[in-house]
């Protein structure tokens, strides 16, 4: 095995060239990390139902789910972006960012599809909440890069749950018993 020189431990911070005191930066990035790793299990989430939707409706919701994954990516690489920006470390081995995620990960296999859109509108709803904690705590400690970054993910995020909502509505179109002398 090569031998490495580590730069910076995952839980050492180093000094944020935008001039945050280290006791916020170290408190946003807490959380930061926090919902880096449970994007991470949602990502992970709308891969698999990318891979195994069928029925009806598979090509609306294997479109949905790969937007999803992708939204869900470029949110991971802002945060982690971010994390940096403040001097922090991003968690990133699967084992560490399991042990920090806020959502539990499906158990493997197939479910019917209206069980895996209603599980992952639990976990956009659950991860809506934390981002909503989460700008608050950057606004109270003056950190308006993160707000302004968390406020275009909680928006985008809430764009997720309504379209999930969509897709778990009622047909408002179906057949009804046409009325009487029509």
């Amino acid at each position: 095995m090569i031998q490495r020189t580590q730069l910076q431990e995952i839980d050492e911070m180093e000094r944020n060239a935008i001039g945050l005191p280290s006791f916020t930066a170290k408190q946003v990035s807490g959380r930061l990390d926090a919902l880096l790793s449970s994007f991470s299990t949602q990502y992970h989430q709308y891969m698999k139902h990318h891979w195994v939707v069928a029925g009806p409706d598979k090509g609306a919701l294997y479109t949905f789910f790969e937007e999803s994954f992708r939204k869900t990516e470029e949110h991971v690489d802002a945060i982690a972006e971010r994390m940096t920006t403040l001097g922090a470390v991003p968690t990133s081995s699967m084992q560490s960012q399991s042990d920090k995620s806020l959502l539990e990960a499906e158990s493997e296999g197939i479910y019917p599809v209206r069980d895996m859109l209603k599980s992952d509108l639990e976990n956009e709803q659950a991860l809506i909440s934390y981002i909503g904690e989460a700008v608050s705590e950057a606004c109270e400690l003056k950190d308006y890069g993160t707000e302004t970054l968390l406020k275009r993910v909680l928006m985008e995020r809430e764009i997720l749950a309504s379209e999930m909502m969509h897709f778990l509505g009622n047909d408002s179109l179906a057949r009804r018993p046409e009325p009487v002398g029509l």
